[in-house]
């Protein structure tokens, strides 16, 4: 399985427990910043050891053809973790498709970093993993997110009222995709 994809400034890499230090770091440095737009996490859910087995688990999860969970690094600094982008919950069969998530440290926000990210792993997922659509789900009020996605040529399809539980509170959520270019067989 390959674990690790390059863009023009970044590496987008599949990390395992080896790398739970530089994750956690990331994390800490992006949770004040995320926690609008974020899940309410367990207490111990930066903690070195539960890092370590979250990155286990995700690579069981790639290697069962389940998500692809990428960590972005700058090439000039492999070491460090700056963001992810993922591909989760993904179906085969007549649907081939997959949800977008991705988050970025607050210090290298407005750089471009992100889109080139999702371009990139839009790539991976139609021309490696073989998806036939991608979704993304982002709060109306995420405005950064949305363009990125935008950016990225995903189309608005909606809106999924109460879509998911954000910081202890029912959000709704627009619906964005994007199909693969691949023209059907």
């Amino acid at each position: 399985m390959l674990t690790t994809w390059e863009t023009n400034r970044l590496l987008l890499r599949v990390l395992g427990p080896d790398s739970a230090a530089a994750v956690r770091e990331y994390g800490l440095r992006s949770a004040e910043y995320h926690r609008p737009f974020d899940p309410i996490r367990p207490t111990d859910y930066w903690e070195l050891p539960v890092v370590a087995d979250r990155l286990v688990a995700q690579l069981l999860e790639a290697q069962s053809d389940r998500s692809l969970c990428l960590f972005i690094s700058p090439k000039e600094d492999p070491g460090l973790v700056i963001g992810a982008v993922n591909l989760r919950n993904v179906i085969r069969g007549a649907m081939l498709g997959a949800t977008l998530g991705y988050g970025l440290a607050p210090d290298v926000v407005g750089k471009g970093y992100m889109t080139e990210s999702v371009r990139r792993v839009v790539e991976i997922a139609f021309d490696e993993l073989g998806l036939h659509r991608i979704e993304a789900n982002i709060m109306p009020r995420n405005v950064r997110s949305l363009a990125v996605v935008e950016r990225a040529g995903f189309v608005r399809e909606g809106l999924s009222p109460r879509y998911l539980q954000i910081a202890g509170k029912w959000e709704d959520h627009v619906r964005l995709a994007r199909v693969s270019d691949a023209r059907d067989e």
